[in-house]
């Protein structure tokens, strides 16, 4: 039944985000990808553009976006299992406002999203720059109540990628289809090997698309299809090293999950 939801869903999914950026650019609205964290005591902060506050190690905070869309809220829990502080990113698709919010080693943050909402996360180690659009950074991609209600979600390698990371869903409803896609939980725990010409800053490996540019490795232009785009060797290496991550714009039948869930926890450094 999910291999049926995915074929649907990515028509949709694809389109908002998971379609290669051709450039790194800080404008959201431009986006065509896009690509969608608790414990403990708690804290609360109202979400406002590039909203940011820090928790304490071992602590949880939590912020909730007020957004709309029946059904109630989703939490999404952001853990920092790595040996550094990080700076957590959320953007959500279609232009909306970017938050960030600083995750101290050990730490953990509640994100309260709308039961429809569809965007990223992605996080940067402590005095790092990659909080702009399109930045090389592993991404977890969220889609809430998609085709027949599912939620959708991956981790994505197609802008690059800097932390290993994992998404596992919580409180699902509904008995797995035993493919592994069905309430399953990628994760990269390490990451693949970065090629001289890909490495960018503070340990990230860009993508072909964005080291290079070029129509062929975006998968834009004349090679704007899942029958003109292939993997490239880049995109293979990718893959070798993290079979459960995107590696381009159109590896959506190898890389997109489906559950319907309460809540999903990402973790950095799993």
């Amino acid at each position: 039944m999910l291999n049926i939801i995915k074929i649907t869903a990515i028509l949709a999914f694809a389109g908002v985000s998971l379609a290669a950026p051709t450039s790194s650019s800080s404008d959201s609205s431009a986006s065509p990808s896009s690509s969608v964290a608790s414990g403990g005591s708690s804290t609360s902060s109202s979400s406002s553009p590039s909203a940011s506050s820090s928790s304490g190690g071992g602590n949880s905070t939590s912020s909730g976006d007020g957004g709309g869309g029946g059904g109630g809220d989703v939490k999404v829990t952001v853990k920092n299992s790595c040996s550094n502080n990080l700076k957590i990113y959320k953007l959500t698709n279609g232009g909306g406002d970017q938050e960030d919010q600083d995750v101290s080693a050990g730490s953990s943050h509640d994100f309260q999203v709308s039961s429809d909402w569809s965007g990223r996360f992605w996080g940067c180690k402590e005095g790092g720059d990659c909080g702009s659009y399109g930045s090389a950074v592993s991404l977890a991609e969220f889609l809430f109540k998609g085709y027949e209600g599912s939620d959708f979600y991956d981790i994505s390698f197609v802008d690059g990628f800097n932390l290993p990371m994992s998404i596992e869903p919580e409180g699902q409803s509904g008995g797995g289809s035993g493919d592994g896609y069905n309430c399953g939980s990628p994760t990269c725990s390490s990451l693949p090997s970065c090629p001289d010409e890909l490495k960018g800053d503070d340990g990230a490996c860009k993508s072909a698309c964005a080291a290079f540019g070029t129509e062929e490795y975006c998968c834009t232009g004349e090679y704007n299809s899942p029958d003109k785009c292939k993997a490239s060797e880049y995109a293979d290496q990718f893959k070798s090293g993290c079979s459960d991550a995107y590696s381009y714009a159109y590896d959506d039948a190898k890389s997109t999950f489906g559950c319907k869930a309460d809540k999903y926890t990402v973790t950095f450094c799993p």
